[in-house]
């Protein structure tokens, strides 16, 4: 065993749909498709523009909707049309994108350096990065390459809001890399990294996010074992997460650090249609000093479901 060499954990991720649709009938030939038919006074027609879309009908009657416990009928013309979303896109935290942050004041925060962010893209900011750290994410909409500052489009955090940014401790970071990395693992510090999650679910009942690992973080010979007691401690060789959604009903994630497990566990969650809802997940890990050198790995599954 030694005491003082390098421990670096990496976890790679993979994605699955785990999506159910109703099956509507329609109309089709080789290269057309009828959703739906009627004869009316008037109109059929369909208006786009780069963002949105209108089918619009004149001389329809009577449209609304009945249901019982096992069946939806649709009165009207159309109404038979539904263009159904189901969108699952997952954001890890690049380490080597750290900057510091000086200030944050709405959605603009000021950095040290906007080398390497791109508009568009995924950040997080953190304040006092460690074991009790805040964060918030957001999409970056603007750039200031005069002022330093970062815009976005807005900011989603955990139960202890908005970070407070006073520059010391506080970082930003791009969510773009193929892998999350908790970076060189100590006996005095708590290392963290973030998985991020932007839902839309076209579905009354909502949908869950569900995680599960291939094995422990490991290096072959060493695990490092999960946390059992709701909170990684620096010192102690515990591993786990904690999630920002404060919903979940399934899991212990959103009130405490959580071991992650080869069983499936409720990670993020909506009660309904939701549209570009974002979660993140905190991972936190430290190391007791005892454990043998090298690189500590595993490979996290989230699976996104529809919930009928």
């Amino acid at each position: 065993m030694k005491l003082h060499g390098s421990f670096i954990a990496i976890v790679s991720i993979i994605v699955i749909f785990g999506f159910h649709f109703q099956v509507f009938a329609d109309m089709s030939s080789t290269n057309y498709q009828i959703q739906w038919d009627s004869i009316n006074a008037g109109g059929d027609e369909e208006s786009v523009s780069g963002s949105y879309k209108l089918r619009d009908t004149i001389g329809e009657l009577s449209a609304k909707d009945s249901s019982s416990s096992s069946f939806l009928v649709n009165y009207g013309y159309r109404s038979g049309v539904y263009d159904r979303t189901a969108d699952f896109y997952v954001y890890l935290m690049d380490r080597a994108s750290q900057v510091a942050t000086t200030a944050i004041a709405g959605q603009v925060v000021s950095v040290t350096s906007i080398s390497g962010f791109t508009s568009g893209n995924m950040i997080a900011v953190i304040q006092n990065e460690g074991g009790s750290q805040v964060e918030a994410i957001g999409k970056i909409t603007s750039i200031d390459p005069v002022l330093n500052t970062l815009t976005t489009d807005s900011w989603d955090f955990g139960a202890s809001g908005l970070p407070i940014i006073d520059g010391v401790n506080d970082y930003v970071y791009e969510l773009d890399s193929s892998s999350v990395s908790l970076g060189t693992l100590s006996s005095s510090t708590i290392s963290t990294s973030i998985i991020a999650m932007e839902v839309s679910a076209e579905i009354d009942d909502g949908y869950s996010v569900y995680l599960y690992e291939d094995h422990g973080m490991t290096n072959g010979t060493d695990t490092i074992p999960d946390v059992s007691d709701g909170s990684v401690s620096a010192g102690s060789s515990e591993y786990g997460a904690r999630s920002s959604d404060q919903t979940l009903s399934l899991s212990l994630f959103d009130s405490q650090d959580t071991g992650i497990t080869s069983d499936f566990q409720q990670v993020a969650s909506g009660s309904s249609a939701v549209f570009e809802r974002r979660n993140y997940l905190t991972l936190k890990s430290s190391i007791s000093g005892s454990e043998t050198d090298g690189t500590y790995s595993q490979t996290l599954t989230l699976l996104y479901v529809g919930d009928y």
